[in-house]
């Protein structure tokens, strides 16, 4: 390989090496693919699974299976890849493999299966065979970093997103609506934050391994009962935080009425948990804090009215300081 051809690859690699986030190495993969002669096209994935959760017990809406990079909300949101990826990810394996469809050439690179969810980069077109060497090559530092990455945006106890990749994709999903030119009630995103009941006295009278063993539980439960389409995080301490998206009023209060009867039973061992609710709907025309504001005031209006229920505030309320409707569960 002629020295400039190292240097290059040495160059690009270092490139790779310099992002902190997945969104932004991800965006950068991109544009330096389609430098490459010959390269016509550039799209990444985000594959969730083969069969939707739920999603008519919530919505009219299907729940997405397949995101396209960067984040896009849009339900019914199908590009001209759409037939190739239901072609080939059912027998998908990590790695790099050249596909033919339709007279185009394809390398489909797929990163390894621990990272959730399965990660899919399609690069249209037919590069020279020392491109392809040095594709490849990049195509290992980039498995290697999102890897990396994947463990810094999560908790370490759970496993759901943590608080510094919640602020990403909520800025991300207000963008989408901000962006969004016409308004469907009934295809809105929510925020809610969801507080464990009574989590000290879990600690003090069965230890912080138990309390550990809750946590881990309880998120097992949000991955169960939320929707492939939804957002997990771990907000801190005993609280979660869910952003709910492409349902209207009735869907988010079947969505988190079901999560709060699932937890209440539950059988945790040796105590029975509950959890309260606070949530409001992801109005893009207010800022991001002032949305969690809204939302954990709606959770303490939960937690000092008796706990184990729901509670909904507008975002005007925040600034109102009127109270929101309150859903009671006896």
């Amino acid at each position: 390989m002629p020295y400039s051809d190292i240097e290059k690859a040495f160059n690009l690699a270092a490139q790779l090496l310099q992002y902190q986030t997945y969104f932004d190495l991800t965006q950068k993969l991109i544009s330096i693919l389609k430098e490459f002669h010959g390269i016509e096209d550039v799209t990444s994935y985000e594959v969730f699974g083969t069969i939707a959760k739920r999603s008519d017990e919530i919505s009219s809406h299907t729940d997405f299976l397949i995101r396209r990079f960067p984040l896009s909300l849009d339900q019914d949101y199908q590009d001209r890849n759409t037939p190739l990826l239901n072609k080939i990810i059912p027998n998908i394996e990590p790695g790099i493999m050249t596909i033919n469809e339709d007279d185009s050439d394809y390398l489909v690179m797929t990163l390894g299966k621990e990272i959730k969810p399965v990660r899919v980069v399609l690069v249209q077109g037919e590069a020279s065979e020392q491109d392809q060497v040095m594709i490849r090559g990049i195509y290992q530092i980039y498995n290697n970093q999102v890897a990396l990455l994947d463990a810094k945006e999560r908790d370490p106890l759970t496993r759901l997103h943590n608080r510094q990749t919640m602020d990403l994709v909520l800025n991300q999903v207000l963008d989408f609506y901000r962006n969004k030119e016409s308004s469907d009630c009934d295809a809105q995103s929510w925020i809610a934050i969801l507080d464990i009941d009574h989590f000290k006295q879990i600690n003090d009278n069965f230890g912080h391994l138990y309390g550990d063993e809750v946590l881990l539980l309880f998120s097992s439960l949000m991955e169960d009962v939320f929707r492939y389409s939804d957002f997990l995080f771990r907000y801190g301490g005993e609280e979660f935080l869910v952003i709910i998206n492409q349902t209207n009023r009735e869907g988010i209060n079947v969505a988190l009425e079901r999560f709060r009867k699932r937890v209440e039973e539950y059988q945790f061992p040796s105590n029975r948990i509950t959890v309260s609710i606070g949530y409001t709907q992801l109005d893009p025309s207010y800022p991001m804090s002032i949305l969690l504001e809204v939302a954990d005031r709606a959770l303490y209006e939960a937690k000092s009215s008796g706990r184990n229920r729901i509670v909904h505030f507008e975002p005007q309320d925040n600034i109102s300081n009127t109270k929101g409707d309150v859903e009671w569960f006896e």
